[in-house]
């Protein structure tokens, strides 16, 4: 009799368990794992990432997003590599120069291929040639507003390090209280913080894009190793980000609101122009710039001579996007 019971117990456990796995395959999503996404600077260059999150675009696809913020490109390099987090949004930059010593990253999308920032700086300062004997802000050395202004000050003919001094602020955000203070002459800024400054008496010295250099900014990386164990995942947070973006082109108001959330403010102008400036960068589907990823190589290979060798081609992997866009042409 009590092996009869035993028996009826372990029966009852087994459908039991039979259950539980049908109802966690039915519902699927809510027990999905979470991709962990590392997010740098509070900028609209963010906005893809922000949008496919608030908007539902990752948990549509059954891959729920955990976003972590970082501060700064190599401490995010870091956490990419060490693999706390499967997903970065890294400049191209960064993501070149660690392909150059064999790190195993690889760029999947480019969200923006321009240099979005703004040099801004104090009265005074009123063209390129007046930044020599100046100090300008950056976030971090090694991080996108450090490789921006390089490339910038190379372009007007300007040495950094020896005739412009560059200090690291940690963020973005402090280096407009650091001007305020007169500690600096000048600093990197995307939007909105660059709006902020205009409106409280600086002067944007060049916009970037406008000055014709070729930079992969902001970049969708993960490593190689990841998308060959986790390919079906990768295409699924591509296709949210594909979402996403035709969201921002077509929902003004959803993702001011999302910008008012993400950068802490309401001030309308600053809303408006931030996102009339950052629409018109994304691109679906969202390629990155062969291009900006040769004139990074240009760029290191003053100081390392693999950078010669090599070609744009070894540093990304846009075998999701095509997938994707092959995908919607059938659908068509």
């Amino acid at each position: 009799m009590q092996k009869f019971a035993l028996i009826w117990r372990l029966e009852l456990s087994c459908c039991a368990l039979g259950f539980l796995l049908t109802l966690v395959g039915a519902v699927g999503t809510p027990f999905a794992q979470p991709v962990r996404i590392a997010v740098g600077a509070a900028s609209v260059a963010s906005l893809p990432t922000w949008v496919a999150h608030d908007g539902g675009y990752f948990a549509r696809e059954g891959v729920p997003a955990e976003l972590i913020y970082i501060r700064g490109g190599p401490q995010t390099m870091a956490a990419l590599i060490s693999n706390e987090v499967p997903f970065a949004q890294i400049y191209g930059g960064a993501l070149v120069a660690a392909g150059l010593t064999g790190t195993d990253v690889v760029i999947v999308a480019g969200l923006i291929n321009q240099p979005f920032f703004s040099i801004i700086t104090a009265k005074g300062i009123d063209k390129p040639e007046d930044l020599r004997g100046k100090k300008i802000g950056i976030s971090t050395f090694g991080s996108a507003t450090d490789f921006a202004l390089r490339l910038a000050l190379k372009k007007w003919g300007i040495k950094a390090d020896s005739e412009v001094s560059i200090l690291q602020m940690r963020g973005v955000p402090e280096i407009l209280p650091a001007m305020a203070s007169g500690a600096l002459h000048g600093g990197v800024m995307s939007p909105p913080t660059n709006m902020i400054a205009i409106r409280a008496g600086f002067k944007e010295l060049a916009y970037l894009p406008q000055i014709g250099i070729s930079f992969q900014h902001t970049s969708l990386a993960t490593t190689r190793k990841y998308l060959e164990r986790n390919r079906p995942t990768a295409l699924k947070v591509m296709r949210a980000y594909n979402g996403a973006i035709d969201r921002i082109k077509a929902d003004k108001a959803f993702t001011q609101k999302t910008l008012s959330k993400y950068m802490s403010t309401t001030d309308s102008v600053v809303l408006d122009y931030s996102y009339n400036v950052g629409q018109p960068l994304f691109r679906n589907p969202p390629y990155p710039t062969l291009e900006g990823i040769q004139a990074a190589l240009d760029f290191l290979s003053d100081k390392d001579p693999k950078a010669k060798q090599a070609q744009p081609k070894d540093f990304v992997d846009i075998s999701l996007l095509q997938e994707l866009e092959k995908f919607g042409a059938q659908k068509k």
